[in-house]
């Protein structure tokens, strides 16, 4: 009799295990490198894509993120992850400037197509695929789109600019391939990680910096140590973000769960853009409020910065093919959208 209530108990316990579910499964622990100090991108994008992740695959794959520096030099997560220093990490794909320029087509530069437009071509146009081939073939991770941001305010400047001739012997910190275009419109550029930006601009060691649109300018302090605020942002229209993962962490994990993590990373493309969106039309009126001055760049600066650009991409691709590629693949689509005015309007 006792050995029969045992098998009942049991029974019973086994019964509930399958009808609620509640099996144990191996959790798979991620470690994130990220190049962000804090703000924003760390802290709602880097983390929130972590927290989706966890809910998306019922916690069968946990990501813990790490600020930039932690697990690596911040400006080099792609070769963190490649190393499985960590198994995944946020990134911007220009910061891998030095090993092919291709990354600031997938993460922005003053060439870009607006935002709207570039979501379309990379979920509707073939560029989720094209930054995942590029990705596997040139650093051998796995890669998808993991965040964005609208158009950045030109800079946060110690200086007044709104000619080219403001502009001339200016040192400003910038990224991508505006470090380049900027030196052919007079300013000398240094590139330096996200924690370095402030104590840079606030100890004058450079002239102005750019980083990113209005709210997280804010967050940042930028508008406290600097006066001037200069718009728009023609060095950057619109930024994406994207997530590397180290390939053996990739396939060690179920196909269900790559597709929710593509997911999740979706899922944060677009609730960045709105949720940072929401929050840049008041950050602007505070900024203003706080008795910044804001300098809008007259058009022959505009003018001269979209030519200087367009000769720029079309140098890069003469050696190089992944560049010519994309950046062909992007001019074309954006021309397909040349008529939307028409049917909008």
């Amino acid at each position: 009799m006792k050995r029969l209530l045992k098998l009942g108990a049991a029974g019973l316990l086994c019964a509930g295990a399958l009808v609620g579910g509640s099996h144990q499964v191996h959790a798979e622990k991620w470690s994130m490198a990220a190049p962000w100090g804090g703000g924003p991108l760390l802290e709602m994008m880097a983390k929130g894509f972590a927290t989706d992740v966890g809910f998306l695959t019922n916690g069968e794959v946990e990501i813990e993120v790490f600020p930039g520096g932690t697990l690596g030099k911040a400006l080099k997560v792609t070769q963190t992850v490649k190393k499985g220093v960590a198994e995944i990490g946020h990134n911007w794909a220009g910061y891998d400037w030095g090993i092919d320029r291709t990354g600031v087509l997938f993460g922005g530069f003053a060439g870009t197509m607006n935002h709207e437009k570039m979501m379309h071509w990379l979920y509707r146009g073939g560029g989720v695929k094209m930054l995942a081939d590029w990705r596997m073939e040139k650093f051998g991770v796995v890669a998808f789109p993991c965040g964005s941001v609208t158009r950045e305010i030109f800079m946060h400047s110690h200086k007044r600019v709104q000619n080219l001739a403001d502009y001339k012997g200016m040192k400003v910190r910038t990224s991508g391939a505006w470090a380049e275009i900027a030196q052919t419109l007079g300013a000398s550029t240094v590139i330096l990680a996200g924690a370095e930006v402030f104590p840079a601009l606030e100890r004058k060691v450079v002239d102005g910096i750019e980083w990113g649109s209005p709210s997280m300018n804010t967050s940042a302090g930028f508008a406290k140590v600097a006066k001037y605020i200069i718009i728009p942002g023609v060095h950057q229209p619109t930024a994406f973000q994207e997530c590397l993962v180290n390939s053996k962490s990739w396939n060690a994990i179920s196909e269900r769960n790559q597709k929710l993590i593509e997911i999740a990373g979706q899922r944060i493309t677009e609730n960045s853009y709105m949720s940072i969106s929401h929050d840049d039309s008041q950050a602007f009126l505070d900024m203003i409020a706080s008795g910044n001055e804001v300098v809008r760049l007259d058009q022959a600066f505009i003018d001269a910065a979209k030519k200087a650009t367009a000769t720029w991409a079309e140098a890069q691709g003469t050696d190089n093919a992944w560049f010519a590629k994309v950046w062909e693949n992007q001019v074309a689509y954006s021309n397909t959208w040349d008529q939307a005015a028409g049917y909008r309007q």
